[in-house]
């Protein structure tokens, strides 16, 4: 378990989902159903991670110009049906304990935080390190207390509401008092843990093209491969060899090693020297091996060499949560779980969380008994339409799916006994992971 990192994330009222929570470990496997809200869920944490970075909230969740895009279906998306707003939350670890953040984010009339709360332990137990108090949608202000650990009401101040106010409170507060700055601390550290989340969203179409060397740290959508690659290979041969080792594992013909080639401006593009059948550049290759070397170049490089954007915080090192929907596409069975492999060594050797969704049965056979804890089943309530989320540990007839076979398996066959029991009836288990 790495020292910081995010233990869980609330969706309070997010999407499909109403007062779920998304529990997360060094290795979290989403999975469920097509249309279970396993998509939302990742929305959620990608929302917390946006507004952690001070930008105002429209910006943040609707601009097109940056590298990330809008959020799946912009504000309006974010709030449940028949509301105007809505509510997310999460845990961070620190050394002295967990700390919480929860925020209400208004949509309509104008867009404002309306509810906001950061809590974290103290000496004196857990303590509320900033509380908004009201909110003046005429002056687009929340007026909120913050602690400073002096007997008495914590003081109060003014805040944008149009920002998140965790994001605020370090340049507001300077911290005179060991309470305020065990305040700023607080904020510092759910701020920059949440910065640290990467969404990696490779297009394949995209690497298939010559690129500035000096653009290494990889992008969301890896256009920037080629240059990432190249940086490895020239400031550390260690890595690249393992880097090429992989591909050579996992490719059904001969590979000699993965050549950088430049162009006459001096941009590179990746290229795989395949021995006598010569160079096959990136605009050549297939969509699954520039998938799997994107994925596998992130995990090996870990947050210093992915494009996090600049960090609002000087005095915390960000911790990197990786995030990958569909981890199997594009990718060949036994190719995913190398990278499942992969996604392991890189927790241990780069202290990163990884957060993957799949429905690849090879996968998810290829889990072992202590990565069950990790997967959590999202589903939808037959009477309320809601999204939900439950350990797969935790579900009925967990047990008996797992004696019965791999998790692969069960998914994919149903290899339990369904037949009337009289301890348990496993219908449930089933109709969650889509068997039947």
């Amino acid at each position: 378990m790495t020292a910081q990192g995010i233990e869980e994330v609330r969706l309070t009222a997010f999407k499909s989902f109403r007062d779920q929570v998304l529990p997360l470990a060094p290795l979290t496997t989403l999975i469920g159903r097509n249309g279970s809200g396993k998509s939302n869920a990742l929305d959620g944490l990608e929302v917390l991670s946006r507004l952690a970075r001070g930008e105002d909230i429209t910006e943040a969740l609707e601009s097109r110009r940056g590298p990330e895009g809008a959020v799946r279906g912009g504000l309006a998306g974010c709030v449940p049906h028949g509301s105007d707003r809505f509510t997310l939350g999460c845990s961070v670890r620190a050394k002295g304990g967990p700390i919480r953040l929860d925020v209400t984010v208004q949509v309509e009339p104008e867009v404002q935080i309306v509810e906001e709360r950061l809590t974290a332990h103290t000496a004196e137990g857990r303590q509320d390190m900033l509380v908004s108090r009201e909110s003046n949608a005429e002056h687009g202000d929340v007026v909120a207390t913050w602690h400073n650990g002096k007997p008495g009401r914590d003081p109060r101040l003014r805040f944008r509401g149009s920002r998140l106010l965790t994001s605020q409170l370090p340049l507001r507060v300077d911290g005179e008092t060991p309470g305020g700055r065990y305040a700023v601390r607080s904020a510092e550290t759910m701020i920059s843990t949440l910065e640290g989340v990467f969404h990696l969203d490779p297009v394949p179409h995209l690497m298939r093209q010559y690129v500035p060397a000096r653009d290494s740290n990889l992008r969301r959508t890896a256009e920037n491969l080629s240059a990432a690659v190249g940086n490895i290979e020239r400031t550390d041969h260690a890595l690249f060899q393992r880097l090429v080792e992989l591909l050579r594992s996992l490719a059904d013909h001969e590979i000699e090693t993965l050549a950088v080639t430049r162009s006459e401006l001096g941009d590179v593009m990746i290229a795989l020297n395949e021995g006598q059948l010569g160079l096959t550049p990136a605009r050549e290759m297939s969509d699954g091996m520039l998938r799997f070397l994107a994925i596998t170049t992130s995990l090996l490089t870990g947050g210093g060499g992915l494009d996090l954007g600049p960090s609002s915080t000087e005095r915390n090192e960000r911790s990197l949560m990786l995030v990958i929907e569909e981890l199997e596409n594009g990718l060949h069975p036994s190719q995913a779980s190398e990278v499942l492999g992969l996604v392991r060594q890189a927790g241990a050797a780069n202290s990163t969380e990884v957060l993957i969704t799949t429905h690849s049965p090879a996968l998810l056979s290829a889990l072992d008994a202590d990565d069950h804890e990790g997967v959590v089943v999202c589903w939808r309530d037959h009477e309320t339409g809601a999204s939900r989320l439950t350990r797969l540990t935790e579900l009925d007839g967990y047990p008996a799916a797992m004696a019965a076979g791999s998790l692969g398996d069960v998914v994919t066959h149903g290899r339990l006994d369904t037949r009337p029991r009289r301890d348990r009836d496993y219908t449930e288990f089933d109709r969650l992971l889509g068997i039947g």
